[in-house]
């Protein structure tokens, strides 16, 4: 158990430094500097996934959960902003960004700090 509780604590934290990364691409994109978040965006997406790897194998509950749909409106932003710098279509990435990926990834990682709060929380007493 306590190795499981370890992987929710990395996750944890994992979904921290992601929203911030997430939010500095936000900023930079505001300042006209969207393409030079390229490599940042890519560290996000990955951990990103790896999130949800872990999340899949470690709370087996998470497949069929509210939380896993969160997650498929962030894939779908992150789609967007995939769009936006692979220049298709007329994808406005600081728009994507506004409101459509950071939104879905606050309320999902708001779902997910409350959902593995809880599981944690009883033993960390």
């Amino acid at each position: 158990m306590e190795k499981v509780l370890g992987v929710y604590r990395r996750v944890s934290n994992l979904s921290e430094t992601t929203l911030e990364g997430l939010e500095h691409i936000y900023n930079l994109t505001m300042d006209g500097r969207f393409e030079e978040t390229v490599v940042l965006y890519t560290d996000v997406a990955t951990s990103f996934h790896e999130m949800q790897m872990a999340l899949a194998v470690h709370l087996p509950e998470y497949e069929g959960s509210e939380m896993r749909k969160m997650a498929d409106d962030v894939i779908a932003g992150m789609k967007l902003v995939l769009a936006a710098y692979e220049n298709e279509r007329d994808v406005r990435p600081m728009e994507v960004m506004q409101f459509a990926m950071l939104p879905a990834y606050r309320r999902w990682h708001e779902e997910l700090q409350e959902t593995l709060g809880l599981i944690c929380a009883p033993s960390m007493h």
